[in-house]
């Protein structure tokens, strides 16, 4: 994976936005954009920049789903415009709310006061950012077609010119670099869903274990039966990903169709995966056809699906036996769904909130996890001394010698919603190389159900009655 490179760019985005006026012909690029390019070197330019408004804290808002930690950066850089701009449409990426986010982002019409003397030139920090936000918005909704021409443009048209500038001959944008297409965009039928106007349930099987290789296992976990081009196999709900994973030798069936290639897509648990990137032709859950649905062929033993998928069947129940969906479930959820993501859309997990001790965080949800040794997972980038004292090495993969950490036990009282979730147990590990996050599997359905209304955009646990 390139090494990422992150600025803090909103003053420079107010100087551009207020730039005097130019006596020549209006430039195609800001030149506030080619200093601020120059001030880096050929080799960073090379391994990928990523261009953000609001600096990292911003960046961790979107990350972890966070629309509470996007209104404090933006309100904290109050005298921004695009700052309080892209924070409107980072909120609406967390909230799922895709198409009313790329509305947000015409350049003309938003980042731009009508009455500008001089509006932004074609390729700016701000255009540039725009794209950056549209490739990772139309990746999530599984809407390849126009991430591909959205990815054409900014190789096409923002590229070339940048780079004939002496100094940005290696420029290149991370997330323009985390895949492409190998075929026209205009070649990719559009991802739909139908049957979904009326609920169903699809029960959940516990009688198959996750071993992957190289990465981990577990047991006790859920998944469902539904059918892959007329062949019923297992899927695992994979709610801590964006796209859909197949073992990579279902890329020789003539119902999956190779499109393109993705050099990255993490999870919740910060597992790595690259691949082919493929449309799967049908796929059936219960009276629900998907149609042309985007995959990962992936070093995976079993197939996962996605957050792409699951929000296309509109609205979800999940209790211990089963997953409920359809149009007409009653959730009246009064709480905005959190969906944290990674900018460019390769990664992307449902989060929720949680009572820890009497210390409220976001918890990754993933069903994929197993959760019968412990209930929480939470990586730290650095122990304190007092928690080295009673920490231990483990190594989790004994054939990779070089793969160890530090890890501890802990107790305390879990609550969610308000609800007693009582006495917990949570594992600890000091690792900086993963995404710090707080982890729960299959026990936040331990005293509730968990609705999820991807139409509505919000979520909640209602008591076991």
């Amino acid at each position: 994976m390139p090494k990422k490179y992150r600025f803090l760019l909103y003053p420079f985005f107010l100087n551009a936005l207020l730039l005097p006026p130019l006596e020549a012909e209006k430039p195609l690029i800001s030149p506030k954009l080619i200093e601020f390019l120059k001030q880096y070197r050929p080799e960073d330019l090379k391994n990928g920049m990523e261009l953000r408004s609001g600096g990292d804290e911003m960046l961790k808002g979107l990350s972890e789903g966070d629309d509470l930690l996007i209104d404090k950066v933006a309100k904290d850089l109050s005298d921004s415009r695009s700052v309080q701009k892209f924070a409107e449409i980072n909120k609406l990426r967390v909230k799922g709310d895709y198409q009313n986010a790329n509305k947000l982002l015409d350049i003309n019409t938003f980042f731009q006061k009508s009455d500008m003397i001089d509006p932004l030139p074609p390729i700016s920090g701000v255009g540039i950012i725009s794209k950056q936000t549209l490739v990772g918005n139309y990746f999530l909704d599984g809407n390849l077609k126009a991430w591909g021409k959205t990815l054409d443009f900014i190789r096409n048209v923002y590229y070339p010119p940048i780079r004939k500038i002496a100094g940005l001959e290696e420029f290149s944008l991370t997330d323009a670099e985390m895949g492409r297409l190998s075929v026209s965009p205009n070649s990719i039928p559009p991802f739909k869903v139908t049957g979904i106007n009326h609920q169903q349930s699809i029960p959940l099987q516990f009688d198959m274990d996750l071993k992957e290789k190289h990465r981990r296992s577990a047991n006790h976990i859920p998944h469902i039966t539904a059918s892959l081009n007329g062949k019923d196999i297992p899927f695992f709900l994979e709610t801590c990903a964006a796209i859909s994973k197949l073992p990579e030798e279902w890329r020789h069936s003539p119902h999956v169709h190779i499109v393109g290639h993705l050099d990255r897509a993490t999870n919740g648990a910060s597992e790595f995966f690259s691949g082919d990137l493929g449309i799967v032709d049908e796929i059936k859950i219960g009276k629900a056809v998907l149609k042309n649905v985007p995959v990962l062929l992936a070093d995976v033993s079993q197939p996962y699906l996605g957050l792409m998928v699951l929000q296309k069947l509109g609205k979800i129940k999940i209790d211990k036996q089963q997953m409920t969906f359809g149009k007409d479930i009653n959730c009246n959820c009064q709480q905005d769904i959190h969906l944290g993501s990674a900018f460019g859309g390769d990664f992307q997990s449902l989060q929720y909130p949680i009572t820890w001790q009497g210390h409220s965080r976001l918890a990754v949800v993933d069903f994929t996890r197993e959760d019968s040794l412990y209930n929480l997972l939470t990586y730290k980038p650095e122990f304190t001394s007092q928690e080295k004292e009673k920490s231990f090495e483990v190594r989790p993969n004994p054939n990779r010698k070089e793969l160890k950490y530090e890890i501890y036990f802990d107790q305390g009282n879990l609550s969610i919603d308000n609800m007693d979730y009582g006495q917990k147990k949570e594992i600890v590990i000091e690792d900086n190389t993963s995404r710090l996050a707080t982890i729960i599997g299959l026990s936040i359905v331990d005293k509730a159900d968990l609705y999820l209304d991807f139409i509505n955009h919000k979520a909640c646990l209602k008591s076991i009655q």
